[in-house]
């Protein structure tokens, strides 16, 4: 399954990131005969239907001989047999690539650690695996995947269980970066606080750097209660006219005197005065916000990150590039809901949240390009008269 994953397969021991493994699958009336064995197995049969949560049992070969109709497969479990898991649960870039455990981020797979490992150590193993699902209803897929030996009629299998923790990343992913950006704001304003107390600093100069870190701490506030709304789709859209110019503006305010412009220069570009679009001004900054955080967290000190804006074919774009190049096992992952580069934990729904809010909200494209030539470019692209869903 070509996939992400927050950690390596894991069992008694540990299992490294595994080398691909190989494309072979069994001929179809192999398939065939396996799925019957399976079909008649009382083992498989307890095995699927005590299981809580979606369970499927693996050939040598990866593919699917027999599973339950829970979990992202439920309503038909036929059709995923002799798919790989990959394929089944509609992994981009396994459909992408045609097969399943064959991309280059499939390096980067806990599921396929698991199945691997398992199948080559005769052992359980366990990994969590992040992927973006084509199923419908899905999106990002955040899964615990257990992988078990089992023998059917003398032949080893790999019985499979698959339980959904996006709930539980979700709510400590959103935590965490709520308690990262507010506690880190909070620090700032009880450091000007104690300046002031000991008359190191001139009280007027003070006094608008907390006034400038308030009104970051009330953004932070809104911008949380903001992603959480759209994740439980309850977030209220409010598409109007905006000046381009203007919601460039708001945004160099903001960065301004943000601490991750410390050291760092923000360039925005004007935008023609006449640029107008219809959408929802306050989503629309939060989006580029995390665009612009992201890439001057990815700057080095001393460099710039530029913000432009642009119009075509009924389109507003605007977009934030910075110098730095992203990985490439790292751009597959880029928007999946709790991956990130970064060691503090939730920092990845940046980029998720861009999508969330951008797509899901504004009806707008939220793409990116990284290279070595240009950098790293993350765009959106709205429809100048509204929402494309509109």
């Amino acid at each position: 399954m070509s996939s992400g994953s927050d950690s390596a397969a894991r069992g008694r021991g540990s299992s490294a990131s595994p080398t691909l493994p190989e494309a072979r699958r069994a001929a179809p009336e192999e398939v065939l005969r396996q799925v019957e064995a399976a079909g008649r197995s009382p083992v498989v049969a307890a095995v699927l239907e005590v299981a809580d949560g979606a369970v499927l049992v693996l050939n040598a070969e990866r593919q699917i001989v027999a599973s339950n109709d829970r979990g992202p497969l439920a309503g038909d479990p036929g059709h995923a047999l002799g798919l790989r898991m990959g394929e089944a649960l509609g992994c981009v870039n396994a459909l992408a690539a045609g097969d399943c455990g064959v991309t280059p981020a499939c390096g980067q797979c806990g599921s396929l650690a698991a199945l691997v490992g398992c199948h080559r150590e005769a052992r359980s193993l366990e990994a969590e695996c992040l992927l973006r699902s084509e199923l419908p209803g899905h999106g990002a897929l955040e899964l615990n995947v257990r992988a078990t030996p089992l023998v059917i009629d003398g032949h080893r299998f790999t019985a499979v269980s698959l339980r959904d923790v996006s709930a539980e990343k979700r709510r400590d992913a959103l935590e965490q970066l709520f308690l990262h950006d507010v506690l880190n704001t909070v620090a700032g304003l009880r450091g000007w606080a104690a300046r002031m107390r000991r008359g190191t600093v001139d009280p007027a100069a003070a006094s608008a750097r907390m006034d400038q870190l308030s009104a970051q701490l009330e953004r932070e506030i809104r911008d949380h209660r903001a992603l959480v709304a759209a994740e439980r789709g309850l977030l209220v859209v409010d598409p109007g006219p905006v000046r381009a110019a203007d919601v460039l503006a708001d945004l160099a305010a903001i960065f301004a005197s943000h601490r991750a412009a410390r050291d760092r220069r923000l360039a925005v570009a004007p935008a023609p005065a006449e640029l107008v679009l219809v959408t929802d001004a306050s989503i629309l900054l939060r989006v580029l916000a995390n665009m612009v955080v992201n890439a001057l967290e990815a700057t080095a000190p001393g460099g710039v990150v530029r913000v432009r804006c642009d119009a075509q074919r009924g389109e507003v774009g605007f977009e934030v590039h910075n110098a730095e190049l992203i990985p490439l096992d790292v751009q597959s992952r880029i928007f999946q809901r709790s991956f990130s580069t970064k060691a503090a934990r939730g920092r990845g729904l940046g980029t998720y949240g861009m999508k969330l809010l951008g797509e899901g909200q504004l009806g707008g494209e939220v793409a990116f390009t990284s290279d070595p030539a240009r950098g790293t470019v993350f765009s959106i692209r709205l429809a100048a008269g509204g929402p494309r869903s509109a």
